[in-house]
């Protein structure tokens, strides 16, 4: 077919130049690899757009499977081009992938591989295989494809061209979300991004797994023993998710689903979510930190998902405010407190900013006095410095410290006079 020559796919890719394609075909068959493909995304999209001309390729990366030794690969590839326009970006010898970039193009480059879980939400055992044993370890049929760079030709063992023909997204397996739950987020990330369904096959797959709950873990559980597929896998996937564009409907489909239960029950059941995160993207907050801290116990939540050590101080910090805020609302002394007194206190809290606008976007109660320190009490200084001090005859020493605080408390005060 014509659609899948690869002068006809350098046309539709602009990014692509004439002759690329043929030059990564060339290098296989002189490092004697006799099967190489394009999978993933590009396909998928090339389909799209011979359905639907208006369709824009948004091109990323090339997505490349080799049935053969990918370090013998790109050492043609090098030899053929020079080392200094084939760049080695990252190579992970135990799945058998590398990632490249040549003259600005990046390629990733897996050598063809078959999965197997021994254990239900880690990550699997891999051997090499041929490519349409790839195929088949992947995880939607609008996904399970190849363009046979050799025959120019399409591999479709899932029937993903009709798929994409009728927008319907389907598991490959009846055990894909037991072996690898990320697949459901992924599955909202594709829906939302393509106006795809998931067809009834999937959507029961999904209630009838998270509802049997097939993992040895349980959320409550130790964090360090969390399957990977629970724990930093699923924060790389939700994370994808809240970075696109169409992490709205994304959202709402996987609380549609039932599926944010995978992440936190509070999460799932929470009808402003969407509301609360588009707030904190407003904000400035990173989305995934807001979308943790809204959970049941955010601190927990932050350790399975292996946030970095940033994000969970700022969550940290933010529920030692809720804390000290909480018990404060029930005693309305604090309703007497000058923005001095208030100054003191949040500062001796000790937590970043933050942790702050954390707290204030989840619309804490008392969040007028965060708000009031945030942005006007903390850059308030005090009128005098250490040096005038020290010329009018003060001898260093603490005191000198604690004049320059009460100064800036007294200014603080005077500012902010009703």
């Amino acid at each position: 077919m014509e659609l899948f020559d690869k002068a006809k796919i350098e046309d539709e890719i602009r990014e692509l130049p004439a002759g690329f394609l043929t030059i990564l075909l060339d290098a296989a068959a002189s490092a004697n690899i006799n099967s190489i493909a394009i999978v993933g995304g590009v396909v998928r999209d090339l389909i799209t757009k011979s359905k639907n001309q208006n369709f824009e390729i948004i091109f990323n990366d090339l997505d490349l499977v080799i049935e053969g030794d990918t370090s013998i690969y790109i050492k043609e590839l090098q030899r053929l081009l020079g080392p200094e326009t084939v760049k080695v970006i990252r190579n992970n010898k135990a799945y058998k992938t590398l990632e490249i970039i040549i003259n600005g193009i990046k390629i990733d480059i897996a050598a063809a591989r078959e999965e197997n879980y021994p254990i239900p939400g880690e990550n699997p055992i891999v051997k090499l295989s041929t490519i349409k044993d790839d195929l088949i370890r992947r995880d939607f049929n609008i996904n399970a494809m190849a363009i046979d760079l050799k025959e120019n030709k399409v591999i479709d063992l899932f029937s993903g061209f009709d798929a994409i023909c009728n927008m319907k997204i389907d598991f490959l397996h009846e055990s894909s979300v037991l072996d690898d739950p990320t697949r459901i987020i992924r599955a909202s990330r594709y829906s939302a991004k393509l106006n795809f369904n998931l067809s009834n096959q999937a959507l029961r797959q999904i209630k009838e797994t998270l509802n049997l709950w097939p993992w040895n873990w349980q959320i409550g559980d130790n964090t360090d023993l969390a399957p990977t597929a629970l724990s930093i896998r699923l924060k790389m996937e939700l994370e994808l998710l809240l970075k696109s564009t169409y992490w709205e409907t994304a959202l709402k489909n996987l609380q549609t689903w039932g599926a944010l239960i995978i992440v936190d029950s509070k999460l799932q059941n929470d009808q402003r979510l969407i509301e609360k995160i588009f707030i904190a993207k407003k904000s400035n907050i990173e989305p995934l930190t807001a979308l943790v801290y809204e959970s049941e116990e955010p601190i927990y939540l932050a350790k399975r998902l292996h946030l970095n050590q940033k994000q969970q101080q700022t969550i940290e910090g933010a529920s030692k405010l809720n804390k000290y805020l909480r018990n404060l609302a029930d005693n309305y002394i604090y309703r007497k407190w000058s923005p001095s007194k208030w100054t003191r206190i949040l500062e001796e809290i000790n937590v970043s900013e933050s942790s702050f606008k954390l707290e204030i976007w989840k619309e804490n109660p008392l969040k007028e006095y965060l708000k009031h320190w945030l942005f006007n009490w903390k850059n308030i200084e005090s009128p005098i410095k250490g040096d005038d001090l020290i010329a009018n005859g003060w001898l260093p020493g603490p005191e000198i410290g604690e004049e320059i605080k009460r100064q800036r408390m007294k200014l603080i005060d005077e500012e902010n006079i009703n």
